[in-house]
Formats: C-alpha cells, sequence, structure tokens
C-alpha cells in the first residue's frame, strides 16, 4: 500500500455521483492513526479530522487515488510578482501566522476559534477575513504564495463588458467635461474598420491620423458646402469615441503582425520582423553542405592597369564561403557584373589550386594556407546570377543542388553579406579612393581623385584579406557544440574546416578545374555545315570534324546541330560539349573570319544585327532601283521593237534570206565597229571621216546574183570562220 504525506492530494469516488471530491492532507500524526485534511474546491471548508485506515482502506478498495494538484494561481518565484501584490500577501501572512504555526492546535475548532479573535484585536481585520485566510493557506498547499490576491477571478478574465447606460472607465477630472460614449459592438466594429482602412494600409499613417479618417468616414452626420469642398460634419464631442478609446482597442485587438505586414509589405517583414529562431549554422553537416555566393560593389575607385591616371570605377567583389567553417573558398575581383559572368568566376575559383591561383599575383602562400579546392553539397543564391537555365550543368552534371533566395531576402545569406561588412571594416575604408560616406558635403574633396590601385593591386589586397579570414579570424560568437568544445577546437575558420573534414567528411566535391569551367560556361548549339561549324553566324574548325569528315558529309548530306559551350567573352575558341559535359573538343575560329578575331560575342551579335538591319533597308532601295531599270529596258525594247518592225514591213526579203545572210552581215558589222573602236592615242585619230565612207549600201548590184566561183578553204581557214561566229544562221 502506498504511504500517505503531508501535502498529498486524493480524489475520492463518490457512488451514483458525478462530482468527485477532492482534498489535501494537511497533518499526520505520529503514530499514523489520525489524518487532518480539508476539502480542495469548498470555499467553506474546514480541516477535518479521519483515521489513517480509513485511508488505507480507500485506497486499496480503490474508492479513492492519488492525484497531481497544480494550482496555476500560486506562483513560485517572487520575481515575478508584482510588488503591490506582494504586500498585499505580506499584510495576510502576519494575520495568519501565529495560527498555522501551532500545529496540531491550529485544526481544533475551539482552540483555533481563541486564535482568531486575537488576530482581530491586533490586526483589526474582520473575522470571515481571517478565515478565508486561513482556508486559503491550507488550500493552497501550505504556502506563504497562496495568500496572493486572486485579481483574475475579478470579472470574468478575457470577455468585455457588456455596456450599460453608466459609463466606464476612468471618471472625467474637469465636473463640465464630456463623459463620451461607451463603446458597444457596433462601435467597436466601425473602429475595427477604420484601423484596417487607414493604419494597416501602405500610406503608413500614424495612428492619429487613422483615428481622424475614421471619425469622417463612419462617424460623419452629413456634409456641409465649402466652396467647391464638401466638409464631413460630426456630431458633439461626447457623442464620439475619444482618440483613448481609439487607441485601448487598437493594442487590445491588434494583430502585430498582420499589421506589419500591411504597412511593410510581406517583403520588409519576413527581412527585419520575422521571428529568428534558426541557425544557418545549424543547418549544415559540415563542410561543403552548404556554400553561400554573393556579389557586391566594392566602395573603392581604381584605376587602369594602362594608364595611372585613368579612373576606371570600382571593382566587383564575389565571395563564395562555406556555412558550417565560414571558411571562404572562393572569390573573383574584376569588373564583370554582378552577372552570370562575375558568378562563373568565382565558382570556378572554389575548384582552383589556391597556390597557383596566389602566384598569379605574386603572393607565395604554402597548401594549407588555403586548403579548399571544392565544390559542395548546395549553393545558395539570390534570384539574380544563378536563376534560369545557365546554372543546370552545375545541377545535373557537377551534382551542386542551387537554392535562391526569395526577393529582397538578404537574410537567406547573412553569412556571405556579413563577410562583405567585415571586409570593408578590415581594409576596404582605408584604401586611397575608398567611399568614405556615402554623400559628400559641399566643397569637400572628390573621394574619386584619391585613387590610387590597379584592379591587381586591389586583388592582392583582398587576398591578404581572406588568408587572414581563414586562418587568423577568431568567431567568439560561433555556437560550438559539444564535440568541438571536448576536441578544444578553437572557433577560427581554418580549424572548423579542418575538424569538419576529420568528423563530417563526404559534402565535399572534387571535380577536374577544366570540366568545371565547361560546365560553367554558357551553352549553345551550332549547325554543321558545309562551310564549318557555324555559330551565332561564325564559322569554326576542329581535328575531331576534320578526322570525321563532318563537312564533308554536310555537304553530301544534310546539316546537323552540336551542342557546344562558349565564354561569351571571346570569339576566339569555342568547345563541342562530349561524353555529356564530361570531354569536350577545341574549336577554333576559321581564318576567313578574321573579322570576329578577338571581339565578343555581344558584339559580333550586335554586327550581325545591324547588317542584317542594313540589308532590310537596302532590299528596299534595290527593288526601287529594278523598277527603274526595268522601266528603262522596256523603254529602249519598244522603241527597237517598233523600228525593226517597221524595217521588216518595207522590206523584201524573205525569212530565209534574212536567217541565210547572217555571217556575212556579221563580218560587215564587224568592220564597222572596228573603226569605232579601235584606240587613238593622238589627236589625229579622233578627227571624224566621211560619212559616205561609213555607209554601208544595202542595194545589191544586179551581177551579185550571178555564179562565182570560190575555192575551197583548208582547215584552218573553216576554224577562223567559226571562231569568228557568233550565233550562227544555221
Amino acid at each position: 500500500m502506498k504511504s500517505l504525506y503531508e501535502n498529498m492530494v486524493l480524489e475520492w469516488h463518490v457512488a451514483d455521483e458525478e462530482d468527485h471530491y477532492i482534498e489535501r492532507i494537511l497533518w499526520i500524526s505520529p503514530a499514523r492513526d489520525t489524518v487532518i485534511s480539508i476539502a480542495v474546491n469548498d470555499d467553506k471548508a474546514f480541516p477535518i479530522m479521519k483515521t489513517y485506515s480509513e485511508y488505507t482502506a480507500g485506497i486499496e478498495s480503490n474508492l479513492c487515488k492519488q492525484i497531481e494538484w497544480i494550482n496555476t494561481s500560486v506562483p513560485l518565484l517572487d520575481s515575478a510578482i508584482e510588488p503591490e501584490h506582494l504586500s498585499l500577501r505580506d499584510k495576510s501572512w502576519d494575520a495568519i501566522k501565529d495560527i498555522v504555526s501551532d500545529e496540531p492546535g491550529c485544526f481544533d475548532k475551539r482552540y483555533r476559534g481563541s486564535c482568531v479573535r486575537e488576530a482581530q484585536e491586533r490586526t483589526g481585520l474582520h473575522k470571515s477575513t481571517i478565515y478565508r485566510y486561513l482556508r486559503r493557506y491550507w488550500q493552497g498547499g501550505k504556502l506563504k504564495n497562496a495568500l496572493l490576491p486572486h485579481y483574475t477571478n475579478c470579472g470574468n478574465y478575457g470577455a468585455d463588458r457588456t455596456p450599460t447606460e453608466v459609463k466606464r472607465g476612468r471618471p472625467r477630472k474637469f465636473q463640465d467635461e464630456p463623459t463620451g460614449i461607451n463603446i458597444d459592438e457596433e462601435t467597436k466594429q466601425l473602429l475595427r474598420s477604420g484601423i484596417r482602412l487607414f493604419y494597416n494600409s501602405k500610406d503608413k499613417a500614424p495612428l492619429k491620423h487613422a483615428y481622424q479618417k475614421t471619425l469622417e468616414k463612419f462617424f460623419a452626420t452629413g456634409f456641409r458646402q465649402d466652396g467647391r469642398a464638401l466638409v464631413p460634419v460630426l456630431p458633439p464631442t461626447d457623442k464620439l469615441p475619444t482618440f483613448g478609446q481609439y487607441k485601448y482597442w487598437f493594442k487590445k485587438e491588434m494583430d502585430l503582425e498582420n499589421t506589419l505586414t500591411s504597412r511593410h509589405g510581406k517583403k520588409r517583414f519576413a527581412l527585419d520582423y520575422r521571428p529568428i529562431l534558426g541557425s544557418s549554422t545549424f543547418e549544415s553537416f559540415g563542410p561543403g553542405s552548404r556554400f553561400q555566393i554573393d556579389a557586391t560593389i566594392a566602395d573603392v575607385y581604381l584605376v587602369s592597369e594602362y594608364r595611372r591616371e585613368w579612373i576606371i570605377g570600382r571593382p566587383i567583389i564575389y565571395i563564395v564561403i562555406d556555412v558550417f567553417s565560414r571558411y571562404i573558398c572562393g572569390i573573383y575581383i574584376g569588373l564583370e557584373g554582378p552577372s552570370w559572368i562575375g558568378a562563373m568566376m568565382a565558382l570556378a575559383n572554389t575548384t582552383t589550386d589556391k597556390v597557383q591561383f596566389c602566384a598569379q599575383y605574386d603572393i607565395d602562400i604554402s597548401p594549407e594556407e588555403w586548403v579548399s579546392s571544392h565544390l559542395p553539397q548546395k549553393l545558395t543564391a539570390d534570384r539574380g546570377e544563378l536563376e534560369g537555365t545557365k546554372p543546370s550543368h552545375l545541377i545535373d552534371i557537377l551534382g551542386v543542388d542551387v537554392e535562391n533566395a526569395p526577393p529582397y531576402r538578404a537574410d537567406w545569406k547573412g553569412i556571405v553579406e556579413q563577410q562583405f561588412r567585415l571586409t570593408n571594416m578590415r581594409s576596404i575604408r582605408f584604401i586611397p579612393g575608398a567611399i568614405k560616406e556615402r554623400y559628400r558635403e559641399r566643397g569637400e574633396r572628390d573621394y574619386r581623385l584619391d585613387a590610387k590601385l590597379t584592379l591587381r593591386e586591389f586583388t592582392q589586397i583582398m587576398i591578404h584579406n581572406v588568408l587572414y579570414h581563414n586562418n587568423n579570424h577568431h568567431m567568439l560568437w560561433y555556437d560550438r557544440n559539444e564535440f568541438m568544445v571536448a576536441d578544444e577546437v578553437a572557433p577560427v575558420p581554418s580549424e572548423l574546416w579542418h575538424w569538419g573534414v576529420i568528423n563530417r567528411n563526404g559534402r565535399l566535391k572534387k571535380q577536374p578545374d577544366h570540366i568545371v569551367k565547361l560546365n560553367l560556361m554558357a551553352q549553345g548549339e551550332a549547325t554543321v555545315t558545309a562551310a564549318g561549324i557555324q555559330f551565332k553566324g561564325m564559322h569554326y574548325s576542329c581535328d575531331l570534324a576534320l578526322r570525321e569528315q563532318w563537312f564533308v558529309k554536310a555537304r553530301a548530306g544534310k546539316t546537323w546541330r552540336v551542342k557546344v559551350c562558349y565564354d561569351p567573352r571571346s570569339t576566339n575558341e569555342i568547345y563541342l560539349w562530349l561524353d555529356e559535359g564530361r570531354s569536350f573538343e577545341t574549336c577554333t575560329l576559321l581564318e576567313r573570319e578574321e573579322r570576329y578575331l578577338d571581339k565578343r560575342i555581344e558584339e559580333v551579335e550586335d554586327l550581325l544585327e545591324i547588317e542584317r538591319y542594313q540589308g532590310r533597308h537596302q532590299e528596299v532601295n534595290n527593288m526601287l532601283s529594278k523598277i527603274e531599270l526595268d522601266a528603262q529596258m522596256k523603254a529602249i525594247v519598244d522603241s527597237a521593237a517598233k523600228m525593226t518592225n517597221e524595217a521588216i514591213q518595207h522590206s523584201e526579203e524573205s525569212n530565209h534570206k534574212r536567217v541565210k545572210g547572217t555571217r556575212q552581215r556579221r563580218s560587215n558589222e564587224k568592220l564597222l565597229n572596228r573603226e569605232q573602236e579601235v584606240f587613238h592615242l593622238s589627236d589625229r585619230g579622233l578627227t571624224p571621216k566621211n560619212s559616205q565612207n561609213n555607209v554601208v549600201p544595202l542595194k545589191r548590184d544586179e551581177d551579185a546574183d550571178k555564179p562565182v566561183y570560190i575555192p575551197p578553204a583548208d582547215k584552218l581557214s573553216k576554224i577562223k570562220a567559226y571562231l569568228l561566229e557568233d550565233g550562227d544562221d544555221e
């Protein structure tokens, strides 16, 4: 059987009754034969005495059982109690402390009565008040805090009181001041509508302005004409809700999240007001679980590599950082972007051998100083460079899952965003040409004129900045887990990286540098033709195409398309996409396409588009010129046909004779043309001859029809005769 103890709460099941009797044990005699208890739910209960065996029998017969009784109205810590309530508690305790300290005498009715009368004389309290304090003390588990005032029992907690004719609220300070109105349900609904229309809006109006507009909209009794304006007419002041009432109901029923979203928008709420319950580090299991990438325009002006007096503007900084360790895995400092090209360069840098990369900028490092040359499992970016089809091969071939943050949610990439701030504070703000303030005061020196560094020199500074961050930046705020603490891992990016690689590996991905670059470049389709591999109007060739006779096949049959990738910054080479992006073939620009050499793809596209436009414009001119040509030809043909037809009509020659004499007439015509076509370099040759010498008699002599002997011609004469003919008459 379970033992009884003081403050134990028991529930008795009374037969044929739905209500259960609950009592608390206040005292047990040392001999365990008598038990004093009190009913918990009875406002007029007093301690009663029962035998110990009665409880034993009740428990064994399942007529009663122990229950957990928690009184939520009794706080356990004084720090959460208002000082005024503590004062009332102590006053109540002072009235009964002498009574309850005398156990078991205080449980005897007669003795308790005399003690209560003494407490009355000492404190001046009423007898019922002292008994109420005793009852609350015993029912509350003999705790001092059970004597705290029960203000939660005042009225119906959480429910509004029904308005009556009596004005609720604080009385007015002045007698002649209007008393105002009670806010009933109808008025309350008007106030809610006014808050929704005039306060929870994009205008971000002050609450006072929303109150004014609410009165104009819902409480006006009419309008009066004032010139062209209609002025709302409001009831007397004592018939209107006050601004205090408006403010009270606004605060009482305000949905803060809805108010902030309505006034600032969902994007701004998510950025500035949403609960911050998660952690980027918690979402990353180890190095390579998640990289973050972002770009910013550096707050510094640079000068040209070629002429230092030229200011070339501000560079672009791309940073790729590991979320788990805060290790910077890749950077790009240049003039590209923010764009896919800049992101492509930064991602390619994550897989680059950092010793070779730093050597390009005359910085010698050991492999341990910058160890990362891997791709991540996931890559978090914004909805700019890595949105669309461009990163598809980054996902499919390289196995990197790309996550794009929603618009205006820089907090999704808080780690890399914070890195930009740290970089600016460490180094950039102290560089000549740095932007100290966003807006210069009048007369202040133009900071752009202080630019001294070239892009290469600025990149050197950024590399040293990365080396410092990775190897020496101590992150006191980093939440190390229990295993890191046990292994005494310092919160430095390099140490966190090495610890994660050893203990939480399997997230980093390694790919050849050229394969990574191949899959990061832009993709397209080229056409194999007899003139070469045609891509964006340019023609290329490669060893693979020559070996497999692609161009011969294209000329003998049909053309076909092949997949290529390219760097839009150069037209000199494109790359055939082979083996699903795991290998490639380099295609070089043909020599005849020299006008496209060392150009950008965009420049070639612009050139071809301009030429197409000019061609379309020239087609109209060609058509107009062709129309004019056709008209001139028709005029000449019509005139010639008319004269020729008239000559034929007046001629006596038959058609057979006209055709038969073609050879002789051609010879005669040739002789006449020679005299006109011959070159004359002296003035004498230009003297016109007598026109009679140019006349060829058309009328034949009478003896011309007589037969004449013609000697046989040799073979050479026949060949010459054929060569002189231009369209024989036979």
